[in-house]
């Protein structure tokens, strides 16, 4: 059995359907990558403290994607798992080289691309699996 793990910060204040949708969907990438040894993701409500530069980021060699989930609508955190478990892929497929070109190029546009396709694929696989796309589940910052 592959280690799938998802970490959630308590600070993002996520409803308990937020949460089995995050976790149904990162299982369902597992599913579409054929990633060996598992991975782990952080959905985290500090950028700075989780060294994510922009809204996600991958860390190569470690199987950890970590997302920036305060403030986002919560089909934009999965669409950066998806985005992110598909640069795992690459990497796993020796098919980046670095520096990696940042807008633009084949591994960008790939991950771009995967992860537009699996938030469609997932939504459409099950009728409350389209909750994701509701105004609702957006992540509310609660330091406010």
């Amino acid at each position: 059995m592959i280690k799938r793990k998802l970490f959630i910060s308590d600070g993002l204040g996520l409803n308990p359907e937020q949460v089995v949708l995050m976790g149904d969907f990162c299982n369902f990438c597992a599913d579409h990558f054929p990633i060996t040894g598992g991975f782990k993701v952080f959905v985290v409500d500090d950028r700075e403290l989780h060294d994510i530069p922009t809204t996600a980021a991958y860390h190569r060699g470690r199987n950890i994607i970590k997302v920036y989930g305060k403030n986002r609508a919560l089909v934009d955190i999965l669409r950066s798992i998806a985005h992110e478990l598909t640069h795992m892929q690459q990497m796993i497929e020796n098919r980046i080289t670095f520096p990696v070109q940042d807008v633009g190029g084949e591994i960008e546009d790939e991950a771009n691309s995967k992860a537009g396709e699996i938030i469609k694929s997932f939504a459409q696989s099950e009728e409350k699996r389209k909750r994701i796309y509701e105004s609702k589940n957006r992540i509310k910052d609660r330091s406010r």
